[in-house]
């Protein structure tokens, strides 16, 4: 089982989970979802701890991290970023980066920022706009108009919250809506990693629906520039069911990164890692030299 480290952080600390680093492994790094938490990807990438230093964290306002997050402050993407740069600078680089829809996009931008830190990416269903939608969208928030995030933004924060116990929560999540998918050992380790108690006996989501919603709200931001820098290896490993990494994002990652490898999972959806963990187990193996 990993255990539960944290890393201070100038206002709080990112928790994060730790696998124990094997001899020689190479150390990889997961970046989660927004609203997602570290535990979540414990079935995940508990097979590959023999092989590789497996660290998860949770970003900042999800899970266990302490690092402030006030939905009512701007925030930037850029931000998940530093947090992870600085993580990172904490142990042996460059390593390999990995990370789910949020998460994935941090980590594509941590390669361009710090390409000294990053031996290689593995980007599991990357938050990417088209690249003349991402411009129409930063147009829109300018002017306060609807974009393509709201539904996101308006769903998370109408999220139910508190929950009388763990089972509870259980109960109302499983075989619905985004757990549509999930195998009920992955939906267990979501709620471990990110419910905690409170002092009325009952529990609340780690992520609060607020700064969910303004993840999803501060999304969108035009990045192709910082992309097309990148120099370190790229896989992107994507579903064709609601995906939020289109064949607009794909054909154009593509033209900027030919030796990149970008793998369609056919019947995959958001939750690829959760629906498809062998595939992407394989990949995490072929980026880091150990299959």
């Amino acid at each position: 089982m990993p255990q539960r480290r944290a890393f201070a952080l100038p206002d709080g600390a990112l928790s994060y989970l730790d696998w124990g680093a094997p001899a020689g492994a190479p150390r990889m790094v997961m970046s989660n979802a927004n609203g997602f938490n570290a535990y979540t990807y414990r079935h995940l990438l508990t097979p590959l701890c023999d092989r590789l230093h497996i660290q998860a964290v949770d970003a900042r306002g999800h899970g266990f991290s302490t690092a402030t997050a006030d939905p009512d402050k701007p925030l930037s993407w850029n931000t998940f970023r530093d947090d992870l740069i600085r993580f990172l600078e904490s142990g042996p680089t460059p390593c390999l980066l990995a990370g789910h829809s949020l998460g994935a996009t941090t980590s594509l931008l941590l390669a361009e920022a710090r390409p000294d830190l990053v031996s290689g990416v593995l980007a599991v269903e990357p938050v990417i706009q088209p690249y003349l939608r991402s411009w129409a969208m930063r147009v829109k928030r300018w002017f306060n108009l609807p974009h393509a995030a709201n539904g996101l933004v308006e769903g998370a924060a109408k999220r139910r919250a508190v929950f009388a116990d763990r089972e509870a929560v259980f109960k109302s999540y499983k075989g619905r809506g985004a757990f549509r998918s999930w195998p009920d050992e992955v939906l267990r380790d979501y709620i471990t990693g990110g419910t905690r108690e409170r002092a009325d006996a009952q529990v609340e989501l780690a992520c609060a629906p607020a700064w969910e919603a303004h993840v999803f709200r501060s999304s969108g931001t035009y990045i192709w520039d910082r992309l097309a820098r990148i120099k370190a290896p790229i896989t992107i490993i994507h579903g064709n069911v609601f995906s939020t990494c289109s064949p607009a994002v794909t054909r154009r990652m593509a033209r900027l990164h030919p030796t990149a490898r970008i793998l369609q999972v056919d019947g995959a959806s958001h939750f690829l890692p959760m629906e498809f963990p062998d595939i992407v187990r394989e990949n995490i193996l072929r980026i880091s030299g150990r299959a």
